[in-house]
């Protein structure tokens, strides 16, 4: 692509370079680098290039207010740029794309939601792959309407799968007063409204953070789902499952909510977990759906960096992106 894409957001911050730092092992050797050594901080008028992760942060737990959690999370893709700079580069030598933030402004979730959105149909219109980092998982409805804008305007016919790494369905009612607990209800009643074909997964779902109702919302709604303790019990089989409900759909939007494993990995989110999924449940799942060719777009949320001791957390959600954006097996 030889010309950038206009984009505009009042709500729009490139990243500040110098939140990248950390060891240096060599400034020649690119078998040495680390990810502060190969990440490219631009404005997103700038894309010039192709077929890239553009990281993109979310700075909002307006959502998880409004949803009775612990907040923290708006300093989330901060202290993620912060956290992960030292961990090892097993990518190419193209690196990945730092493309800023939207921060809301004021309390007002819904315009930084549609501001979120044209960032990311920004991103999807420069063929490049958006990975945002919120961010409460409210996010996760911004990053929704940027991925069904794109997808009605070149493929309107295309079968959107949502796949979701959670504790929690996110089906809960918001009486239009969106919050983190209902970005998936509000997925939903969107594609409904411009005819977009949606199905939704969710991956180690706890029985007990989700109440009757709102397992029969998911039943209203046709959504998929593993149990935690189905996947404890026989992963392979949970497996399959996505499997299935990857291959009935064109393309997937992948979302993970880091209140989904457990503690020891992941203390510092809006809902901690117990019983929760270790890493290698989510990172064999995200290899499953890479070998797909499906993925379209993802995200991580919930990651709060009042309670982060040692950036466990952060590091937590710099493997999954690892697992993500690399295309390499080591």
């Amino acid at each position: 692509m030889s010309k950038a894409l206009n984009f505009s957001s009042k709500l729009y911050q490139p990243t500040e370079p110098e939140i990248w730092n950390g060891r240096i092992d060599s400034i020649s050797d690119f078998d040495q680098f680390r990810y502060h050594q190969v990440v490219h901080c631009i404005d997103l008028n700038d894309i010039r290039t192709e077929n890239q992760t553009v990281l993109l942060g979310f700075a909002s737990d307006i959502g998880v207010q409004r949803n009775g959690g612990r907040v923290g999370a708006a300093k989330g893709p901060s202290h993620f740029r912060n956290s992960i700079g030292s961990l090892c580069w097993h990518g190419d030598e193209d690196g990945f794309i730092d493309g800023g933030n939207i921060i809301p402004e004021n309390e007002d979730l819904e315009t930084a939601h549609q501001e979120l959105g044209k960032a990311v149909h920004h991103i999807l219109e420069s063929n490049n792959k958006p990975f945002v980092i919120g961010g409460g998982h409210e996010t996760a409805f911004g990053h929704f309407l940027g991925v069904a804008l794109f997808l009605k305007q070149k493929n309107p016919k295309a079968k959107l799968g949502i796949l979701n790494i959670d504790a929690h369905f996110d089906l809960r009612p918001h009486n239009g007063i969106p919050h983190s607990g209902s970005p998936f209800l509000q997925a939903h009643e969107h594609a409904e409204k411009i005819d977009l074909d949606l199905k939704y997964f969710v991956y180690g779902i706890n029985q007990d953070n989700n109440t009757r109702s709102l397992f029969n919302k998911a039943d209203e709604l046709g959504t998929k789902f593993c149990l935690n303790t189905e996947i404890f019990n026989n992963e392979k089989k949970g497996l399959e499952k996505v499997q299935n409900f990857i291959q009935s759909r064109d393309f997937i939007y992948l979302t993970i909510c880091l209140d989904v494993f457990e503690t020891s990995l992941a203390p510092a989110v809006s809902a901690p977990a117990w019983n929760g999924l270790k890493l290698n449940h989510a990172l064999n799942l995200i290899q499953v759906l890479k070998d797909s060719g499906k993925m379209l777009s993802s995200d991580i949320c919930e990651l709060n960096p009042e309670y982060d001791l040692n950036n466990q957390t952060a590091k937590t959600a710099g493997s999954l992106f690892s697992a993500i954006i690399n295309s390499s097996k080591v």
